[in-house]
């Protein structure tokens, strides 16, 4: 639950939900939907709808992290599909109350309440589509660049990272609600789980701890004390091997 309050709060901090709310909230302070064109004038809708469009927003942006980063849906089609099904369910039926409390008799409320789901949805994917093509990398404009190979992306842990202790992962360690991620450059703490940074690890190597993951290349010798199995990685630092895992040696070769 912490690392979800995290996302959130990073996706609060993008431009792209201020723009998206006040586009929303100019169209449909000026269009005037489900009535309230009728008996509001632009200034009333502009107070009207604003406020519940940032509601909306806050409610997608939820469901958005829920989704991707919680559930880990990476697809996109996927993700945006259960996306908008969930924002539709979430923000659908109280939107019709309200409208039906504030524009009583503007619509037959059976009618009302398709036309309130088919907004909230074509929105919603609306907004999925733009998110997403504002995430992706500009093309390079650079005729010269296209016969230069492409660099490989550096791994999502890894990107994560501040600029001077990006590298190769040679460990991950858990500490409460936070991860120690070490490179050849230091360590660095982030506040998210221990699964998920396995997975954006990018590089090969095996979780031999209930606590600690390290990287095949990492490695430098293995040590016994008595009963007790310890990785020794190249940096220095000694890791404990658990029972449960160490097959996983046993598989490469270690011991």
């Amino acid at each position: 639950m912490p690392g979800f309050f995290y996302q959130v709060k990073t996706e609060l901090r993008s431009k792209v939900h201020p723009m998206l709310w006040l586009m929303l909230s100019l169209v449909v302070s000026v269009s005037g939907p489900f009535g309230s064109y009728g008996q509001l004038d632009l200034l009333q809708r502009v107070m009207f709808w604003t406020p519940l469009l940032a509601v909306g927003v806050f409610l997608s942006i939820c469901v958005r992290v829920f989704v991707h980063e919680t559930l880990g849906l990476v697809d996109f089609r996927r993700g945006s599909i259960l996306s908008t099904i969930l924002v539709s369910l979430l923000v659908s039926p109280p939107l019709f109350a309200l409208i039906s409390i504030c524009f009583e008799g503007t619509a037959a409320p059976l009618s009302r309440f398709g036309e309130i789901v088919l907004l909230v949805a074509s929105t919603s994917l609306g907004v999925c589509s733009l998110r997403f093509s504002v995430e992706q990398p500009a093309p390079d404009a650079d005729p010269a660049a296209d016969s230069m190979p492409e660099p490989a992306p550096e791994p999502r842990l890894v990107q994560r990272l501040d600029p001077g202790l990006r590298g190769p992962i040679l460990s991950i360690s858990v500490r409460d609600h936070y991860v120690d991620v070490m490179t050849g450059h230091g360590t660095a703490s982030l506040l998210m789980r221990f699964g998920d940074a396995i997975a954006e690890a990018g590089v090969a190597g095996a979780q031999v701890h209930r606590s600690h993951w390290v990287a095949w290349d990492a490695i430098d010798t293995v040590e016994r004390e008595g009963a007790k199995l310890f990785l020794r990685l190249k940096p220095g630092m000694r890791v404990p091997v658990s029972k449960n895992h160490r097959d996983k040696l046993e598989l490469r070769g270690l011991i």
